[in-house]
């Protein structure tokens, strides 16, 4: 191959497309439990609602739910793939591995907010949200009194699971989308990275960033995955209470669970009767998300 500006954009064209065609096929598992918002600058600064406006009665005057400002702040990452072409396996049309690897990239890519999604919800307890601690703690400050409430349970018996309401309007997890992947090729012959090293660069780029919204909606434990312990956790979530003492209305509608806990969920979750015959009360109550990022 003689190379040429033309061949060079042509070769990036059909490295774009194999890139494109495969970020498609994509198929993560974050969406159900995460809000994406779309950033617009580096670090993105959330207010949250201090407690979930409910509808009451009308009688007097209206008590205004305010906005209150809190000093979450969602800071994005940078993340690249990146590799030289040697000018000589473009002459000698040697560039039969590069399609993969683009391919490849563009698999890693579309798996990059499924990736920080779970990272997040795994590193919860480790991770502060809005109201100062960390997502998952036992010490959150509720109430007209602050009274510390916890939305974790267990004492490290098995790898965490996890009860989220996803069926409010804002997920438990936040991805911030600043730059969605996108595939990157040098085509200029005189670049002077390519003047030094024969190399045409190419790679691929994306912005972004997890995080969490509301630590109500969510709840960790780490103990063993069966009947009562799974009923203990959904009564916590039911529990809580705003400003006023009245119920949020707090419902799990998904379990998830990492690979060392999928046997258990399954006899939990998705088989219609227990082991005697009888049925299972707790058939397809929520949604089972199996997480291979989680352990």
């Amino acid at each position: 191959m003689i190379i040429t500006v033309a061949a060079l954009q042509a070769l990036r064209t059909g490295f774009r497309t194999l890139f494109n065609n495969a970020l498609k096929e994509a198929k993560p598992l974050y969406a159900a439990m995460t809000t994406t918002v779309t950033s617009s600058t580096k670090v993105e600064t959330y207010g949250f609602l201090g407690d979930f406006p409910i509808f009451r009665k009308w009688l007097g005057p209206k008590r205004i739910k305010s906005m209150q400002e809190k000093a979450y702040q969602l800071t994005n990452d940078d993340f690249e793939a990146t590799i030289g072409i040697h000018k000589n396996k473009i002459k000698d049309d040697n560039l039969g591995l590069y399609g993969p690897m683009v391919s490849g990239w563009a698999q890693d890519a579309g798996a990059l907010a499924d990736r920080l999604a779970f990272e997040a919800l795994a590193d919860g307890h480790l991770r502060p949200c809005y109201d100062g601690q960390n997502f998952f703690d036992t010490d959150h400050p509720m109430g007209p009194d602050d009274t510390a409430t916890s939305n974790m349970s267990g004492a490290s018996a098995v790898q965490p699971w996890y009860l989220l309401d996803c069926s409010k309007p804002l997920k438990p997890i936040l991805y911030q989308d600043r730059e969605a992947p996108h595939f990157h090729m040098v085509t200029d012959m005189e670049d002077s990275h390519v003047f030094q090293t024969g190399e045409y660069l190419m790679g691929a780029e994306a912005r972004g960033a997890a995080g969490y919204t509301f630590w109500q909606l969510a709840h960790r434990s780490t103990a063993t995955l069966n009947e009562a312990n799974y009923v203990a956790a959904k009564a916590a979530m039911a529990a809580l209470k705003n400003d006023e003492n009245e119920s949020l209305a707090v419902k799990p509608t998904h379990l998830v669970v990492g690979t060392s806990n999928v046997a258990a969920a399954r006899n939990l979750i998705e088989k219609a009767n227990l082991a005697g015959g009888e049925s299972n009360i707790y058939f397809k109550d929520v949604i089972l998300v199996e997480a291979p990022r989680l352990p």
